[in-house]
């Protein structure tokens, strides 16, 4: 094997080395841009996402209240059958008003026929009792 030993093989190294330098130098020049690139893609990313991160704080809020409607479901299925049974006395209820409603009439017209009929008695007393020399009560 043959050993170089060229006067050239200086230049040679030299050059090599300033291809490779070059070369770094293109490659690190890229990574650069790409660098500033992601970097004013995430300030614009971050910008948009702020709103949203404090939009966020209520979802501890939600759940919350997701939980309530959850319970409050719940409970309100349990009343179902006794709202049902409400409704159907509440109709019985009504049936029994009307009948009663239609009876009332008679009732008050006796009742006006009661009064009459006691304050005839009561102006009666009072006679009776102002002819014996009495005091009416």
């Amino acid at each position: 094997m043959r050993r170089l030993t060229s006067p050239a093989l200086p230049g040679i190294m030299l050059a090599i080395v300033i291809l490779w330098a070059l070369t770094a130098v293109i490659f690190l020049t890229g990574i650069l841009a790409t660098a500033n690139r992601i970097e004013s893609r995430v300030n614009v990313i971050n910008s948009a996402l702020t709103p949203t991160a404090q939009k966020l704080t209520t979802l501890p809020v939600l759940n919350k209240v997701v939980d309530n409607a959850q319970q409050i479901r719940d409970a309100a299925a349990n009343l179902s059958p006794t709202i049902g049974r409400i409704a159907d006395s509440a109709g019985s209820i009504d049936g029994s008003l009307k009948s009663v409603n239609d009876t009332v009439p008679s009732i008050n017209k006796s009742a006006k026929q009661i009064n009459a009929s006691v304050l005839d008695i009561y102006r009666s007393v009072r006679s009776i009792a102002s002819s014996l020399g009495g005091q009416p009560r």
